[in-house]
């Protein structure tokens, strides 16, 4: 199931009703936004309902219109507590919430962090990365190759594929012994050309996927090019590349780097690499939202992106509080030339048996 517009749904409690409250248009859509969350929300069960309808319509005391209920509908949606999910506006809507002096922002969530270690104040200084590259590293006593893979929400997700698979054979032609994975700044977007570009690297078969309320399972794949979820029974694959794929020897050690705004399906990569033979990561704790989320349209055009699944990695082992590296390092607020989680990174591959 990729896509899904609001449908008639069941919901077990009554419709929301308040004396002086919202007019009977706004109640209907706040009505409308929590029958959404309590049948599809991936922890539904732990939601007191009652009260969050109780609480939402109390945030929407004077609405009139749909618009006007966006700040109820996304303080339900905070309440939910997962940090992922969001109410999204089409242009047309933002600029009638800016007209009545609503703010326009979609998803203002802090990610979910662990209170026993410090949050450092300072984006990633790799949040602007947006184009696939690679280099080796300079000075490694071994050849090292860097792959770079960014956030991606673009149109044409096979090219995207194939930009990061052409990276990965011009590094390969260059004979690395290990690889770095580079995933530091990558806040996510679109899942599936990042899993099927850095597929020759992770390795083919099923890294991972996302565990849905009821223990219902979506699994990922990645096979010759081509990635997707293995029992969908519409689409065989998500995103491939154009043109044969490129083959990897064997399985190489590989360092993956990921920090603080590593986020969403940028976290979805990291957790495809955990439990690969040969792997280590390094940095900082990711963002915090290796959730799934999907869109579910509003009746004014809004959509509503609401957390149904958590990811998982090959073992089944879930991520809550993001993935933690097996070193940590923190980056500076700027970009250095001399990368210290790069060094670390290479320090390691040159300890493992391919590249001694």
């Amino acid at each position: 199931m990729r896509f899904l517009l609001l449908s008639s749904l069941l919901f077990s409690a009554p419709s929301i009703q308040a004396a002086d409250g919202p007019t009977p248009q706004a109640a209907a859509y706040i009505d409308a936004a929590l029958k959404i969350m309590q049948e599809h929300f991936v922890y539904r069960d732990k939601i007191d309902w009652q009260q969050l309808k109780r609480d939402s319509v109390s945030q929407a005391a004077t609405a009139q219109t749909s618009v006007d209920t966006y700040p109820a509908i996304r303080f339900a949606l905070s309440k939910l507590g997962d940090h992922h999910s969001y109410l999204q506006l089409t242009p047309e809507l933002m600029r009638q919430a800016t007209a009545r002096g609503i703010a326009a922002a979609t998803n203002t969530a802090a990610p979910l962090r662990d209170p026993a270690k410090p949050v450092n104040p300072f984006p990633s200084p790799f949040r602007t990365r947006r184009v696939p590259e690679g280099a080796m590293v300079a000075l490694a006593a071994r050849p090292i190759a860097q792959l770079v893979i960014p956030l991606f929400s673009g149109p044409d997700p096979n090219a995207f594929a194939t930009r990061i698979q052409n990276v990965v054979a011009e590094l390969a032609s260059m004979n690395p012994c290990g690889w770095i994975v580079d995933l530091r700044g990558n806040g996510g977007g679109n899942i599936w050309p990042m899993l099927a570009g850095v597929g020759p690297i992770l390795g083919e078969g099923e890294p991972g996927g996302v565990l849905h309320s009821g223990g219902v399972k979506d699994k990922w794949f990645y096979e010759n090019g081509r990635a997707g979820e293995r029992d969908d029974p519409k689409d065989p694959y998500y995103a491939k590349t154009n043109g044969a794929p490129v083959k990897l020897n064997g399985t190489p050690p590989v360092a993956v780097l990921i920090d603080r705004d590593t986020g969403s399906s940028g976290e979805g990569i990291a957790v495809a690499f955990r439990g690969r033979p040969g792997t280590r990561f390094f940095g900082e704790s990711t963002y915090g939202a290796a959730t799934s989320t999907f869109p579910y349209t509003l009746s004014d055009g809004a959509q509503m992106y609401l957390v149904t699944g958590v990811m998982v990695d090959r073992k089944g082992d879930q991520y809550p509080l993001g993935v933690t590296p097996d070193r940590e390092i923190l980056s500076d607020y700027s970009i250095s030339t001399h990368d210290p989680v790069i060094r670390a990174a290479s320090d390691w591959l040159l300890e493992q048996s391919a590249c001694r």
